[in-house]
């Protein structure tokens, strides 16, 4: 029987405890809520392990630099890359163990859940409602769904992240590809979607209609689309033998034998011909779209018109996924919390978060953000789209789970194997059980 990877996450939180205990170090304690308000920040030092390269590093690490310098307290914030999500993940669960972690940490919700499987995790809901240090009348500025993301469930309603952005799963399309084969906007239906493919499809050009994406949250992205969900009510688990997921499988099996569809090939390799015009359609993150929009650029076709939607859908009003890492506060002293608070408070002020949409792409976490947004959604008209059809849509989240990232390799690896052959029930059987077996194992 294969072994999951909490099962050896957990065997190396154990010796690494053993190793730390032995060494004299101790697990801090949490502190009640009303520790927050007795605290003093002043001249307090937290490291924050964050996940950006490039040009959002620079933009994230000038954030800190502004914050440490006009801070009333004193505070100092020390941005450090931790690296990609799963490198930030591993080095976290190694760090929590050895009893050096950071005072902040970029993690998905199911990270974090991972990370208070050990009862690392401060609660950060305490102090967004203290009534001095909190967010006060400002709560009702954030979006409220985004806020709930971090909402544990497996935790009792412990919040163990706090947003700084979020971002939409949509569809890529040719808008002047379409218009030249006779249709007026993008499709709202998998059957509208597939004769958009049919028409698009053209061997002799090496032109097809989708660049199929396996990876976990474009399968939740479709189950949803048609009605469903993979996480159980009560928390229990995962549902995934279910007709909306065999619709999902079926539909794309179909797309893929009949030729109007492909996997992607290789990293960003759906972009490349996106801007090639080589095929009309993709799905992916609203946080892409500064990428798509310089692929058309430099494309062999040159500019054309292009933008997103939602993805195709057979619910009355479109269902997409809404995703994003948040930053997790890691227990330490009452202090060293308060200070991390104040600056992830000071984060998602308007004017930083308009600083910060203007770097990523991201959506902001604080409606009145868009007030400040006017220049840059003029100047990104298909940044405005995608920022109204969060407004139009029910946004949903892939479930806040421990273990849910070796769940989403288990429908990966399910989602090829249909595509290569693979007899759909049969499969879906074996994603179900597996990503149960994991729930159970990760459990806190």
């Amino acid at each position: 029987m294969r072994k999951g990877k909490n099962v050896l996450i957990c065997a190396l939180l154990a010796l690494l405890l053993l190793g730390a205990a032995a060494a004299g170090w101790s697990e801090p304690q949490q502190e009640t809520p009303a520790a927050a308000v007795d605290a003093d920040p002043t001249g307090v030092e937290v490291t924050y392990w964050h996940q950006f390269t490039r040009h959002q590093q620079e933009t994230m690490e000038g954030l800190v630099d502004e914050f440490n310098a006009a801070n009333e307290w004193g505070i100092k914030v020390i941005a450090e890359f931790g690296g990609r999500y799963d490198d930030l993940y591993n080095k976290m669960i190694t760090s929590i163990a050895a009893g050096n972690p950071p005072n902040l940490a970029a993690a998905y919700q199911n990270q974090a859940a991972g990370y208070q499987t050990s009862d690392a995790l401060a609660d950060i809901k305490p102090y967004m409602d203290d009534p001095e240090w909190g967010l006060g009348k400002a709560k009702a500025d954030y979006f409220e769904g985004f806020l709930n993301q971090d909402m544990s469930a497996q935790f009792g309603g412990m919040m163990i992240g706090f947003p700084p952005n979020r971002s939409l799963e949509v569809l890529y399309y040719n808008q002047d590809w379409l218009k030249e084969m006779g249709f007026s906007g993008p499709p709202e239906t998998w059957d509208d979607f597939y004769e958009m493919c049919k028409k698009a499809t053209n061997e002799a050009t090496g032109q097809y209609g989708y660049a199929i994406a396996t990876g976990a949250s474009n399968v939740y992205a479709q189950i949803i689309s048609r009605g469903g969900e993979i996480a159980r009510p009560d928390g229990s688990g995962y549902d995934y033998d279910t007709p909306e997921m065999a619709d999902s499988m079926a539909f794309m099996k179909k797309l893929y034998d009949a030729g109007l569809g492909r996997k992607i090939a290789e990293r960003y390799g759906e972009q490349n011909d996106f801007a090639n015009w080589k095929v009309l359609f993709t799905i992916g993150s609203t946080a892409g779209l500064p990428f798509y929009a310089g692929s058309v650029a430099k494309g062999e076709q040159g500019p054309f018109a292009w933008s997103v939607a939602a993805i195709p859908h057979t619910t009355p009003k479109p269902v997409l996924d809404i995703y994003g890492a948040s930053i997790s506060m890691v227990k330490s002293t009452p202090e060293k919390q308060l200070a991390s608070w104040l600056f992830l408070k000071w984060l998602t002020r308007p004017e930083q978060q308009a600083r910060w949409v203007e770097a990523t792409n991201y959506f902001p976490v604080r409606k009145s953000t868009v007030a400040s947004l006017g220049d840059y959604m003029a100047k990104n008209p298909n940044y405005k789209v995608a920022f109204d059809l969060l407004q139009n849509s029910i946004a949903k989240a892939e479930p806040p789970f421990a273990g849910y990232d070796e769940v989403r390799d288990i429908v990966e690896a399910g989602f090829n194997k249909i595509l290569d052959g693979a007899d759909i029930a049969a499969t879906l059987r074996d994603i179900e059980d597996e990503a149960n077996r994991v729930h159970l194992e990760a459990a806190p």
